[in-house]
């Protein structure tokens, strides 16, 4: 192999045809003396040689014709030779200085003397190891088992992306069960119901984490109070999720004072009855009444036997997933549950009653108002709440969010338009992006970020021996079993 050209940060590379096959995403190291130029491979194309076209026309006049080529100086091997010649496309990704891989230096190794070849496993590894201790094995890249540190995702906002059965919640359920290993919590807002299952194996016997992993259906193991909720919260539901005008909200706030003055403790039922009772325009009074027991239909507030919270988070002192099973409610009443999870959690967090922790958010479009993604991303993580979003929508998750993410796991995309708005908010080039994501198999994807000191990966995610609950379900094989 022989250096083209550079332009920019895309190095052209010239490889002769019998060169050993490259995989997208794999690192080349250009040698020249004492320094190394690592490059990342996003494609290969055929060298453009002049002439090629009416070449390739005339031997295919000649074999439609049956006349064989004279060739008495044996020169068609070599003709044969340039014409399969190939042009690797690589992206400048560093010069290895002293074993430290550095952007600053500006040098360029020699085009005749220098001497390529794939760069090791051991390497990369190396180079895009950042400090920590805790290691969270996701997979394997160029042939070598790979991890990320937990510390990298600590304090971080992640986004896990791709287009449906790429594999994106698999790799999450690796992440925070690796997660609860190493101690730490994560709470996770499952719409489908396939995180509920993660505390058995595929055998059928308990998991490593089965003592870590907590399942909340709201309804039945997960009623609150309203009294918990708090006025606020509950008032961000009648505003945000019920749509009740604000002259409706403000005689709300008006009840709720008086049931707290008058009675020991404010529950659904007597603000239900004190809004029946209370002295207020009818078109407010019906707006009110129909809200509230809207929201005791949904049989998520309990004020008899309500559940806590920070107990329930605090039961599991060496970490924990809780699994908020929202795969059974309808729309309403999931935005209602997460309205009130998130108020909850940063009131927490806040009075320090519970750890930080992370809140892996499945299709997070499917329930959070648009005002909370800035909310998630900024007040939140200076409290303690590390998001974790996954979505096969990206485009479902504000341009702002991406450029403030730290972590981006990339799966296949193959829409030129889901591939451009991702290419545009993430930290890394877009043609590498756009090149590598759209020939990703499924469970391969490209890491960005933090996790990887900022130096893209294409990774094989591994295996999970758990009970996963994430398969789409077949009618023909069903019928076949």
């Amino acid at each position: 192999m022989k250096i083209l050209s550079k332009s920019g940060d895309t190095i052209e590379i010239l490889a002769s045809p019998s060169e050993p096959p490259l995989t997208r995403g794999d690192y080349l190291l250009i040698i020249d003396g004492d320094k190394k130029l690592l490059a990342q491979v996003i494609d290969v194309e055929y060298a453009e040689i002049p002439g090629i076209l009416e070449d390739a026309l005339r031997e295919l006049a000649s074999e439609s014709l049956s006349v064989r080529n004279f060739d008495p100086y044996d020169v068609g091997s070599i003709l044969v030779w340039v014409k399969d010649s190939r042009k690797i496309l690589a992206k400048f990704r560093g010069i290895i200085v002293d074993g430290v891989l550095r952007n600053d230096v500006i040098w360029l190794p020699s085009r005749l003397n220098s001497r390529i070849e794939k760069a090791s496993p051991d390497l990369i590894s190396d180079l895009s190891r950042t400090c920590g201790r805790r290691r969270l094995i996701i997979g394997e890249c160029m042939g070598k088992e790979v991890g990320v540190n937990a510390e990298d995702l600590d304090g971080r906002l992640t986004i896990i992306t791709g287009k449906k059965e790429t594999g994106k919640s698999h790799l999450a359920k690796i992440l925070i069960t690796s997660l609860a290993e190493h101690g730490a919590k994560t709470v996770v807002l499952d719409v489908n119901g396939e995180y509920v299952g993660l505390s058995k194996t595929v055998e059928g016997g308990l998991s490593k984490i089965a003592d870590k992993h907590v399942v909340l259906t709201p309804g039945e193991n997960f009623r609150i109070s309203v009294e918990d909720a708090g006025l606020r919260t509950m008032s961000d539901i009648l505003v945000h999720v019920l749509g009740t005008p604000a002259t409706s909200v403000r005689e709300f706030a008006r009840i709720w004072n008086l049931v707290e003055k008058y009675d020991d403790r404010v529950t659904l039922r007597r603000l239900i009855d004190a809004v029946a009772r209370a002295q207020m325009h009818e078109s407010v009074r019906e707006a009110l009444m129909s809200r509230l027991l809207s929201l005791e239909e949904t049989g998520f507030f309990d004020d008899e036997s309500p559940a806590n919270l920070a107990q329930i988070i605090n039961s599991r002192s060496e970490g924990g997933i809780f699994v908020v099973d929202l795969s059974r409610m309808l729309s309403q009443s999931r935005r209602v549950v997460v309205e009130y999870l998130l108020s909850k959690l940063s009131s927490l967090l806040r009075s320090g009653e519970v750890d930080p922790l992370f809140l892996l958010a499945e299709e997070a479009h499917l329930y959070l108002r648009e005002t909370y993604w800035d909310d998630l991303i900024t007040r939140m993580r200076h409290i303690g709440l590390f998001p974790i979003f996954v979505t096969n929508q990206p485009d479902s998750i504000p341009e702002t969010v991406y450029r403030q993410a730290d972590n981006i796991f990339l799966f296949n995309f193959t829409n030129e338009l889901d591939l451009s708005y991702i290419s545009r908010a993430s930290k890394v080039d877009a043609e590498t992006v756009k090149r590598i994501a759209r020939m990703l198999p499924p469970r391969c994807c490209l890491v960005i970020g933090r996790v990887v000191n900022d130096l893209p990966m294409v990774v094989r995610v591994r295996e999970l021996k758990l009970r996963a609950m994430g398969e789409t379900r077949l009618l023909f094989k069903a019928a076949e079993s």
